[in-house]
């Protein structure tokens, strides 16, 4: 079997992150030779104590990022994998800038849709772009990230891997008790949402749709990030912020999702949405706006993956979609869940059917057969 080598930017959290994180673990466990190298020590997910990890600096910044690609040629020399698969752009850049002086195999794990991450900052993508002809092949999470790039990016081998999700990690978690002084936002019925504070996630959209529900309901938001403030403002503009609970970042959300009775994800887009996978293995019905790319896939896996609603909401054979950016069909959408128990037991049932597909065994068996073996 290939020696691989993994680059990532760092383990500081978000789905890339553990994502990799799940599958190094998971192949390390198999006996797979490998070695994790990060370009900066910055660690919220640590990774088994056994398995090789090297930082190649305390803090990247852009004085010392090239000569961070002197210690990676370094390190391929001593350690020689057949592979070097690099999550997130930084580390993918330094896989790319090193190829010609280590001709090893490169595989770029995409995560993201590169021409909304650079949305306004076009030169780096044409930068990037240029530098992708080093590549050997691509790693997609969804297929809809592949669709918005084929045209756009040199033409490579393609590999589609979903992000694996740890199951046992959420079973065991997702028990434990809320700390008493969350318990009084569980008396009523909780829309539950997770993500960063960010423009992506556009939580305000939410809010808006919050804000014309009229039953007693409560709202928590779970994460941090820059849009807080704002998002705070807002909520207490539109009259709601007593029924509006920002919980911040929480090292167990899923004990939080495990005790709400709905999912909503309100981003404008989204590489795969690990966060819907997990909120389904907590026996959550679904909504989510059709953003590119991922939730249609997870949703409606049967449906055309080029279809964009716009003015309705589409019922999925998994869970809801609404269109993006529109307040108007989201709240239709959690409205009708929350006043139509049918409906939401039906994919409170589904969701957990639908999460089987993800599990962290079936997703690193498809890694090993079309990476590692390949």
């Amino acid at each position: 079997m290939k020696k691989i080598l993994f680059l990532i930017d760092n383990l500081k959290g978000g789905g890339a992150e553990k994502a990799i994180k799940i599958i190094v673990e998971e192949l390390y466990e198999k006996g797979v030779n490998l070695i994790v190298v990060l370009l900066e020590e910055q660690l919220n997910y640590t990774l088994k104590s056994d398995i090789e990890v090297y930082s190649l600096s305390q803090k990247m910044t852009k004085y010392n990022f090239l000569f961070l690609g002197f210690k990676l040629l370094k390190l391929l020399k001593i350690f020689s994998p057949d592979i070097v698969y690099a999550t997130n752009t930084k580390a993918q850049i330094l896989s790319l800038l090193t190829k010609p002086f280590f001709k090893t195999q490169r595989i770029v794990n995409i995560q993201v849709d590169l021409t909304k991450q650079y949305e306004g900052r076009e030169y780096i993508f044409y930068l990037f772009n240029m530098l992708l002809k080093n590549a050997d092949a691509y790693s997609f999470i969804s297929h809809g990230i592949y669709e918005n790039l084929k045209d756009k990016i040199p033409q490579k081998e393609n590999i589609f891997i979903p992000n694996a999700i740890d199951f046992e990690e959420i079973d065991t978690l997702k028990t434990q008790d809320i700390e008493d002084k969350y318990k009084h936002i569980f008396e009523k019925k909780v829309v539950i949402t997770i993500g960063r504070l960010t423009e992506q996630k556009a939580q305000w959209i939410l809010l808006e749709a919050f804000s014309k529900i009229e039953e007693d309901v409560h709202l928590i938001i779970l994460g941090s990030g820059e849009k807080e403030e704002e998002l705070k403002t807002l909520s207490k503009k539109l009259g709601i912020e007593k029924r509006v609970f920002f919980l911040g970042f929480q090292s167990n959300p899923f004990k939080f999702l495990y005790n709400a009775d709905i999912f909503v994800l309100s981003s404008l887009w989204e590489g795969f949405g690990n966060v819907i996978v997990e909120a389904m293995r907590c026996e959550l019905p679904i909504i989510s706006t059709d953003c590119p790319s991922g939730p249609r896939e997870i949703l409606s896996p049967n449906s055309d993956i080029f279809k964009k609603l716009k003015n309705e909401n589409e019922f999925g054979e998994y869970g809801v979609l609404s269109p993006v950016e529109n307040s108007k069909y989201l709240f239709q959408a959690m409205d009708k869940m929350l006043n139509d128990n049918h409906i939401l037991q039906k994919y409170k049932k589904q969701a957990i059917v639908r999460a089987e597909n993800y599990s962290k065994d079936i997703i690193v068996e498809n890694f090993t057969h079309k990476i590692l073996e390949n």
